[in-house]
């Protein structure tokens, strides 16, 4: 092929992003947990190559705190309150949603809280869904021990609005149904602790403890506890570990087949073919070969993650197109699959003109 052009863009290991599934999945799950999330990008799909199945996703997210939907367990400490396990809907439509009751009589506080230094310094942002179930209120606190100091933010889950803040930020946002998803930015970010207080309003005191009167029956909902140390990302279910991975995901995109997959299966993004940015280009050609395992397929996508083309390869063939004057993609090149493939060059040009 005697290709005469501006630009090539061969796959190499620089070029890929390989982790593996820390986690089983099955097909209806809209996250995924990797070992590492280093490197993945938004923009681009992935691939699951145990199944070949390809995902889309929003978000990239870490969730250092463990059992996050399951607060009746021993990793969470309760003070002045109880767990009904399972009590509501939660706000992905599943029965998970735990109940924290404030026990009987005046309380100084009532809370369910993380003890087991999983806070570290660059850890940020602390959230969690509630919803009232007899209280409106919720404090989200973190305890800066060192500092001598408490950093909190009191929400109103009744009507949506933050009441009170202490050394820190909040946010409270519509998540339907009754749910709100409530967040907390400590000033201080040397924390030791965090806690989930439910109340009736009252202000603040010290430590930003709330006092309130309980019956022994009376709390609120709350699912989907996370830490992390960005800002407010898509929420990441754990159970025993901590965990990092892909969340915001769209199953069986371009096509594919969503499947169950199993813990340490390798995942792939193919960043780029030639760009990461969303911009014309013009494809002049190809190679492609295969890698001698069974019959490959090339598949491009543009940065919407919507298929151009597939190349179906021969076992053990190589593959050549020149396309002439070439064909413009507006909105950039992708490799979204290379099953059996052992290499691929893309000849293209960076275009500009009408289209």
């Amino acid at each position: 092929m005697g290709f005469l052009l501006d630009t090539q863009a061969t796959r190499s290991a620089l070029m890929s992003v390989d982790t593996t599934l820390a986690a089983n999945i099955d097909a209806t799950q809209d996250y995924i947990p990797v070992a590492s999330t280093a490197n993945f990008s938004t923009s681009v799909v992935a691939e699951v190559e145990s199944t070949n199945e390809v995902v889309s996703f929003s978000d990239i997210s870490s969730n250092r705190l463990l059992y996050s939907q399951d607060f009746d367990n021993a990793w969470w400490s309760k003070g002045r309150s109880s767990i009904s396990a399972n009590a509501g809907i939660a706000p992905d439509g599943t029965t998970t949603a735990d109940k924290l009751i404030v026990n009987s009589g005046a309380q100084i506080y009532s809370i369910c809280s993380v003890v087991n230094d999983v806070i570290v310094s660059t850890d940020n942002t602390l959230s969690c869904y509630a919803k009232p179930d007899g209280f409106n209120y919720l404090n989200l606190v973190q305890f800066t021990v060192t500092g001598g100091s408490t950093q909190g933010v009191q929400f109103n889950i009744s009507t949506g609005v933050i009441t009170d803040t202490q050394s820190a930020t909040g946010t409270i946002t519509d998540a339907g149904n009754g749910w709100y998803r409530c967040s907390m930015v400590p000033d201080t970010r040397e924390s030791t602790q965090a806690s989930i207080q439910v109340n009736d309003g009252a202000a603040p005191g010290t430590w930003f403890f709330t006092p309130v009167t309980g019956d022994g029956s009376k709390g609120i909902l709350i699912w989907g506890a996370q830490l992390e140390a960005t800002a407010l990302t898509t929420y990441l279910p754990t159970t025993s570990a901590a965990l990092v991975g892909l969340t915001g995901v769209t199953r069986g995109a371009n096509g594919t087949t969503a499947a169950s997959a199993t813990s340490g299966d390798a995942i792939q993004q193919l960043p780029y073919a030639l760009l990461n940015a969303d911009m014309p280009v013009r494809l002049t050609g190809l190679s492609v070969s295969s890698d001698g395992t069974g019959a490959g397929r090339l598949t491009l996508c543009d940065n919407n993650g919507d298929t151009l083309c597939d190349v179906d390869i021969p076992d053990t063939k190589i593959f050549d197109l020149d396309l002439g004057g070439g064909i413009v993609f507006p909105n950039g090149i992708f490799i979204s699959n290379s099953d059996n493939i052992t290499a691929y060059t893309l000849f293209t040009d960076e275009y500009s003109g009408t289209q």
